[in-house]
């Protein structure tokens, strides 16, 4: 069951690579989104919609200023969860289950800060498509673009597997025996550090305001509702 749970959390990864870039984009790469998915999948909806949570606001405060490539959360958000779920099941004491959590945001964040390169490197590749699909319109292929599209999927796809996988590997293997060590000190980590960060989405609800980003702001205030609705009266 854990095996198969793993191999869904990864492929989501995928999908939400994919929803990021060039397919869709509906917003299914939303931390808060992707934590719902992996917390029905994971059996446990309180412990995801709370890492997610900590990692959509993380999401929100970053910019895209100038030429600066802004965090991949869209992956960094099903490690970040993915890991604090994995952790939980190994440990599932109510005070491992707070360090898990605490453990997992970090994962999530850490994983978003790495996977910029990959972002980099995944733009230089669709730039190359692109050049090579507009020479070959020019002499006559008139598949060329569904081509260049395909390959432009399939790359998205598999850079989300791959980096959901690894940082998921990599956390959890990283991250349990700390979890075991030292549970207690994490608990009380999480209980300072989550006022903190939901305060940061206050701002960013805040800021959004001034600058009269009405629908911005419905949407991010009834998304953060929801959530601390159901992780208050309990999830099903």
């Amino acid at each position: 069951m854990i095996v198969a749970r793993v191999l869904a959390t990864i492929l989501l990864g995928g999908v939400a690579a994919l929803d990021a870039t060039p397919i869709a984009q509906t917003l299914f790469f939303q931390p808060l989104v992707t934590s719902a998915v992996l917390g029905w999948i994971w059996q446990d909806m309180p412990l995801a919609l709370t890492v997610g949570a900590i990692l959509q606001i993380l999401a929100a405060s970053t910019l895209p200023i100038g030429a600066r490539t802004p965090e991949d959360y869209a992956t960094g958000g099903v490690i970040g969860t993915g890991v604090a779920l994995v952790l939980a099941t190994q440990q599932p004491y109510s005070v491992a289950r707070d360090g898990a959590a605490l453990l997992g945001t970090f994962a999530g964040m850490l994983g978003a800060t790495a996977g910029v390169p990959f972002i980099k490197w995944q733009r230089r590749r669709n730039e190359g498509l692109a050049r090579w699909c507009e020479g070959e319109l020019r002499v006559g292929n008139e598949g060329a673009l569904a081509a260049a599209h395909g390959a432009g999927v399939v790359l998205s796809f598999g850079t989300g597997v791959l980096w959901t996988a690894a940082g998921l590997g990599v956390g959890t293997l990283a991250l349990l025996a700390l979890l075991r060590a030292e549970s207690l000190w994490l608990a009380r980590a999480w209980t300072f550090a989550q006022p903190l960060w939901i305060g940061l989405g206050l701002a960013q609800l805040l800021n959004a305001f001034v600058q009269r980003r009405l629908m911005r702001v419905a949407a991010f205030g009834a998304a953060l509702f929801v959530t601390w609705m159901l992780l208050v009266f309990g999830a099903p």
